[in-house]
């Protein structure tokens, strides 16, 4: 799988702190478009940032908690060591967007679109992806503990060094995807666990699910 990158200006100017959130803020409200921009270390706290439309935009050392960011549309944009815990992003879009280093616990993506998105060294548990639509989609060492990605529709979804204990894939095909670096103990998945046709495992992972069929591997 190719996956695309973020184009973002190699120094696009910067708006830090209250200046940023401002900006953030004007934006949202007249529904224009925040382009080429470094937003650094801004904190927001239950604001509404619904709608917002980013372009090229890089996100860094910053502290969104419990906002809105629902209906929003991020293109090439980079999170680096944010911390958006309990926002709610759902029926967002994404399109060459990369979360590294985040912490997203509680965070909400429902009935969200990602393409080309890559999730690296995030704390992401309790996160909800339910029903949304993941193609070209990276989750790379970090944790997505008792997290939700039920009815979703996958392509292209690659899995690598992953904490997945207790999370959810109810009625999400798991097909075509490699589970051997990951840990998915527990995994919450329908009565006939049709969810797990074609996915790859280790030995080990296939034995647990086994068990769980009632299945004694000698």
């Amino acid at each position: 799988m190719k996956q695309l990158k973020p184009i973002i200006t190699e120094n696009p100017q910067e708006a830090s702190g209250d200046y940023g959130l401002e900006l953030l803020k004007d934006s949202t409200e007249n529904e224009t478009v925040v382009r080429q921009l470094h937003f650094k270390g801004v904190r927001a706290e239950e604001e509404d940032f619904s709608h917002l439309l980013s372009r090229g935009v890089r996100f860094s050392n910053c502290q969104f908690w419990n906002c809105t960011f629902s209906w929003a549309e991020f293109s090439d944009v980079e999170f680096l060591s944010c911390d958006f815990s309990g926002c709610n992003f759902s029926d967002c879009d994404c399109e060459r967007v990369n979360f590294s280093l985040c912490k997203g616990v509680g965070t909400k993506f429902t009935t969200s679109r990602m393409n080309h998105v890559s999730f690296s060294d995030c704390n992401m548990n309790y996160a909800n992806f339910d029903q949304s639509a993941l193609k070209n989609v990276v989750f790379r060492q970090m944790e997505l503990n008792s997290s939700n990605l039920s009815q979703c529709q996958c392509k292209d979804v690659l899995w690598n060094n992953v904490q997945l204990v207790n999370a959810s894939f109810f009625k999400t095909s798991l097909r075509g995807m490699d589970f051997t670096t990951s840990v998915i103990q527990g995994l919450v998945l329908s009565d006939e666990m049709e969810e797990l046709k074609g996915a790859v495992m280790d030995i080990y992972q296939a034995a647990e699910m086994a068990g769980r069929l009632g299945i004694i591997i000698k």
